[in-house]
């Protein structure tokens, strides 16, 4: 029957997986404190960014609540690794918890660099819960960017 109806009207049937998608979301979404994101991660993981410049990469790692002697990263065969554990806080018997959104445990990053990097003159820094590493690039990686004139 709905083949019958002209092509514009037929995004005006209802469509049931949508409506079912939407029934599922509302309730997770609308349950106090839910967050639908959390109970995707299995572990924790911490959210870094990686940028490029002409002569470095550069990776910030959100690490809040950790301490510099918790974190341990390594470069070996162009694969950047950032590990370590953040401390469970010790839990209250006088506190009824609502939520607790917050991980702890161990985690485990590893990046594929997508060039080659000078070991030696790493910079790390751990300021306020932030791991910034300075990556500059080797002279061979700088030589193997070609300008293409477009003509």
């Amino acid at each position: 029957m709905f083949d019958l109806l002209p092509l514009k009207r037929r995004s005006m049937v209802p469509n049931i997986f949508s409506e079912m998608d939407d029934m599922i979301k509302k309730t997770w979404f609308d349950f106090p404190f839910h967050n639908l994101q959390e109970d995707m991660d299995i572990n924790w993981s911490p959210r870094i960014d990686v940028s490029e410049t002409d002569n470095s990469l550069e990776i910030v790692a959100d690490l809040p609540g950790m301490e510099k002697k918790d974190i341990r990263v390594s470069l070996e065969d162009n694969l950047l690794t950032i590990k370590g554990e953040r401390k469970e806080e010790k839990e209250s018997k006088d506190k009824r918890y609502h939520t607790i959104e917050r991980r702890s445990g161990s985690f485990y990053r590893a990046i594929r660099l997508p060039l080659e990097v000078e070991k030696d003159k790493i910079d790390a820094t751990f300021k306020d819960g932030v791991l910034t590493l300075n990556l500059p690039k080797s002279k061979e990686a700088k030589e193997k960017v070609a300008q293409i004139a477009i003509k």
